[in-house]
């Protein structure tokens, strides 16, 4: 008799094991998620993270079985998974991620103006020194120019004045 509530606690456990490996899977798609909101990237990049993600899931999974069942798989583990996925995904999933990313966002904002308020004389001492910069070269080009004309003069001057000696 005993053996019979072991062996259906063991079966219980292994589902609730199931389950919350089915929450914690899409939670981190969630995450995944957030990243892709936080930083937009092309198509090429999201097939590539979902295949990581997905062969990342089947490791777990595999890892899992083998761990709570030998490696056998089991019509109800696989349930188990599937209903804590749903389940997540239905109730909760859109309010993590819709809220995290909001919280980050305004995390990154708030650093960016630290940032800028921080980094502006910089930036500005910068774009003096450039534009000052652009005025001196500017005015050795002039300079030069003028130089260069005068003494094409000069020679013109010598070459006549030789000439009609």
């Amino acid at each position: 008799m005993n053996t019979v509530s072991e062996s259906i606690f063991r079966e219980l456990d292994f589902f609730v094991v199931s389950f919350i490996l089915g929450i914690v899977l899409v939670l981190a798609y969630d995450c995944l998620r957030i990243f892709r909101r936080l930083i937009r990237h092309g198509t090429a990049w999201l097939a590539i993270e979902d295949l990581c993600y997905w062969i990342i899931t089947a490791f777990v999974i595999f890892a899992m079985l083998y761990q709570k069942n030998d490696g056998l798989i089991r019509g109800f583990s696989i349930g188990g998974i599937v209903i804590g996925m749903l389940l997540y995904n239905q109730l909760i999933s859109r309010y993590i991620v819709r809220y995290i990313t909001l919280f980050l966002e305004k995390i990154i904002h708030m650093v960016q103006k630290i940032c800028r308020f921080v980094f502006s004389p910089f930036c500005r001492a910068a774009k003096i020194m450039s534009v000052k910069g652009t005025a001196a070269v500017n005015k050795r080009r002039k300079i030069k120019k003028y130089f260069k004309k005068r003494l094409k003069n000069m020679k013109n001057e010598i070459k006549i004045g030789v000439s009609k000696k």
